[in-house]
Formats: C-alpha cells, structure tokens, sequence
C-alpha cells in the first residue's frame, strides 16, 4: 500500500505538471496552482485518476493477493495523509494541493470545492481500484 501511494504521489507531481502545460499550449493559458476553475478541476481529476492508476497497480503487484484492496486502499491513504497535512498546514495559510494527494484545500471549504474534492476522491478511488484490479497477481495452483 505504501508503494502504491509514493508512486501515486510522485507520478501525480509529474501528470498534473504535464497536464497543465499541455493544456497551456493547446487551449490558451496554462492552468495556474491555486485558481478554481472548469480547468483546474478537470486536470485534477485526469491527474489523479492516471497517477492512482498507476499507484493502484504497484500496490496489487507488490500484494501476493487482494490487488484490488491493496489497490484501493492506496487513495484511502492518499486520503488520510491529505487531511492530517491539511489540518496542520491550513493554520499557518501553507497552500499545498496538486491535486493528487490533498483535497483541494487551497480552494476554501465552499461548496464548489468540497464537491470538486468529493468527485477528485471518487476518481483517485475509482482509478486506485482500476489498478489494482489490473495489477492483481494472478495465482496458480500446481
């Protein structure tokens, strides 16, 4: 699980940064850190489906079996890690959200961010269990 979720991480720094500029350089303005926009959101939530799919599938394949609960459960720690961070940066107003491991905590707590980071959690879970149904070690009997 903990691999699934450093590879999450790690591959979800790199997917929203090359998103972000490919959407830059395709339909106008590259997407800023910070701004809540249609765009934001939807390279958050393409990020963190591709970077869970892939932390998904390092943590069924490092499982000997369950890959798709392996799996899933490296957004629920993606999850867990979010909130404890946020809860002990927000008082000193440290921004820290790339759309992958944090909810989207930069945003404040209206009612269009919490619904952005229900749906980007939705997605993060839906990508993990994707990957870990993927990367579920297949098992023989001889």
């Amino acid at each position: 699980m903990a691999i699934g979720w450093t590879a999450a991480v790690l591959a979800g720094i790199v997917i929203s940064t090359l998103l972000r500029l490919l959407y830059g350089l395709l339909l106008g303005p590259e997407v800023e850190r910070g701004s809540f926009t249609a765009a934001a959101v939807v390279v958050s939530l393409v990020a963190g489906f591709l970077s869970y799919l892939l932390g998904g599938y390092l943590a069924a394949r490092s499982a000997r079996y369950s890959g798709q609960k392996h799996g899933t459960l490296a957004a629920f720690a993606g999850l867990t890690v979010g909130i404890i961070l946020t809860l002990i940066l927000t008082p000193f107003e440290i921004v820290f959200a790339e759309g992958v491991a944090l909810p989207p905590s930069c945003f404040g707590l209206t009612g269009d961010s919490v619904s952005a980071g229900l749906a980007l959690f939705a997605i993060n879970v839906f990508g993990a269990l994707v990957g870990g149904t993927i990367g579920e070690p297949l098992h023989t009997d001889g």
